[in-house]
């Protein structure tokens, strides 16, 4: 299953069936790979900022499907990763006016973990940082220079227990801080549907290590 952001919207694509129990929200609209042209449609109503809440997909070949509906799109490969102390703060940075999780593109022939932890470093001047366990990939768009763009970020776990922050400033990076278990909860209503998606995951998994 796929799950992509655009415009903060969803767009759900499975290989089977919508099931009873799947949120109702995942279902307004769904349809069969099929129906091509109702699903353009409800695309180009997410892309537009049409009154669409999300939109689901299903058919015999998710990525089939993927590569379809996302065909006019550069794709772009990143990684990032969700820090964690000790006592379990998690480590956010401040950009554009949302709360983020550091990330970024890789580079030529590098390495997904190496990009993880260079990108971490790079963006809170942390020194010192590990990866603790592969978690999820996410999937959003956006716009760069009027060509639409399609970002797979894969996330990892990490460690650190560092307290001296450098924020890159040329990234538009304002503040980089520990966000504690009592203060997350804001901080989720603050940030990107896609990196909430990223802090369920790697709380959960940051408990069962």
């Amino acid at each position: 299953m796929y799950k992509i952001f655009i415009n903060e919207i969803p767009v759900f694509i499975h290989e089977d069936k919508p099931a009873a129990n799947f949120e109702s929200t995942d279902l307004k609209p769904a349809y069969f790979f099929t129906q091509r042209k109702e699903i353009k449609k409800a695309m180009q109503q997410i892309e537009t900022g049409g009154l669409v809440r999300s939109l689901t997909v299903y058919g015999d070949d998710a990525k089939a499907i993927r590569s379809h509906l996302f065909s006019d799109y550069k794709i772009i490969k990143a990684a990032g990763g969700i820090v964690m102390n000790t006592a379990k703060d998690v480590l956010m940075i401040y950009r554009h006016g949302m709360w983020d999780l550091p990330k970024g593109k890789l580079e030529l022939n590098e390495k997904i973990p190496e990009a993880a932890i260079r990108e971490v470093k790079e963006e809170t001047g942390l020194q010192k940082v590990e990866i603790i366990k592969k978690l999820i990939k996410t999937y959003h768009t956006y716009l760069m220079k009027e060509n639409k763009v399609l970002k797979t970020t894969h996330w990892f776990l990490m460690r650190s227990n560092e307290t001296d922050f450098i924020p890159q400033i040329a990234e538009g990076i304002e503040h980089v801080k520990w966000v504690t278990t009592s203060e997350l909860e804001k901080k989720y209503k603050q940030t990107y549907k896609n990196i909430q998606s990223v802090l369920d995951a790697g709380i959960i998994s940051a408990y069962l290590v």
